[in-house]
C-alpha cells in the first residue's frame, strides 16, 4: 500500500487566481452590462460565477497557497489604490467565445503584472504570461461568434469610457470561487481591512 502525503498548504485540482476588483461604482457599472447580457438572454455567465466584477492578473493550476499569501502579502500589503479605465467593449476573436470591457493602457498595472510570476514564483496559465496577457474584465465566456456580435450590439452603442480604482486584491480558488485571502488597498494614512 502506497500513502501520499500532501502539504496542507498545497492544493492540487483546484485552480487559483489573483485578481483585481473595482471600487463600488465601476463594480456596478459592469454588474449593469452583465445583467443586459443576461435579459437578453445572451449570456448568464458572469452572473453565474457568483463573484464580483474584476480584472485577472494570474491564473494557477497549481499553488502553495502559504507561499502565495506570504509573497501577495509583500505585493499588496503597501499598495495604494490603482486607477483604471474601462474604454470599450472587446473580444478575444471569432472562435474565442469571450468578450470584455478593454483597459486603457495602465503602465503600473503592466508592472504589477509582470510582477506576480517572479514574486509567486509557480508557472501560471499562458495566457497569463507577462507577454501575452491582456488587461481586461471579462464580460461574458462561452458565447458562438452569433452570440458575441449580439453582445457587442447590446453593450457598445451606449459605451461611454468608464474612469475608476481598483480597491482591492483577491486569492482565489475556483470554481465555486472562493475567496482565500484579500488585501485592501488605501491612500497612505488610511486604515487597511483585510
Amino acid at each position: 500500500m502506497t500513502f501520499l502525503l500532501i502539504s496542507p498548504c498545497y492544493v492540487a485540482g483546484m485552480a487559483f487566481a489573483v485578481t483585481l476588483l473595482f471600487d463600488s461604482e465601476t463594480a456596478a457599472a459592469i454588474a449593469a452590462r452583465w445583467a443586459l447580457l443576461a435579459e437578453a438572454s445572451v449570456s448568464r455567465s458572469m452572473l453565474d460565477l457568483g463573484y464580483r466584477p474584476h480584472v485577472t492578473l494570474a491564473v494557477y493550476d497549481e499553488l502553495d497557497i502559504e507561499a502565495a499569501v506570504a509573497a501577495l502579502d509583500r505585493t499588496f500589503g503597501d499598495l495604494n489604490p490603482i486607477p483604471v479605465a474601462l474604454t470599450g467593449f472587446a473580444t478575444f476573436g471569432a472562435g474565442s467565445g469571450v468578450c470584455y470591457a478593454a483597459l486603457g493602457p495602465s503602465p503600473e498595472l503592466v508592472s504589477l503584472q509582470a510582477g506576480l510570476s517572479s514574486v509567486i514564483g509557480a508557472p501560471c496559465r499562458p495566457h497569463y504570461e507577462p507577454a501575452s496577457w491582456t488587461p481586461h474584465c471579462t464580460l461574458a465566456v462561452g458565447l458562438s461568434d452569433a452570440a458575441m456580435d449580439r453582445a457587442r450590439g447590446l453593450v457598445e452603442p451606449d459605451w461611454r469610457c468608464l474612469a475608476g480604482r481598483f480597491e482591492a486584491a483577491d486569492l482565489v480558488e475556483f470554481e465555486p470561487v472562493v475567496s482565500r485571502r484579500r488585501w485592501a488597498l488605501a491612500p497612505p494614512g488610511s486604515s487597511r481591512t483585510p
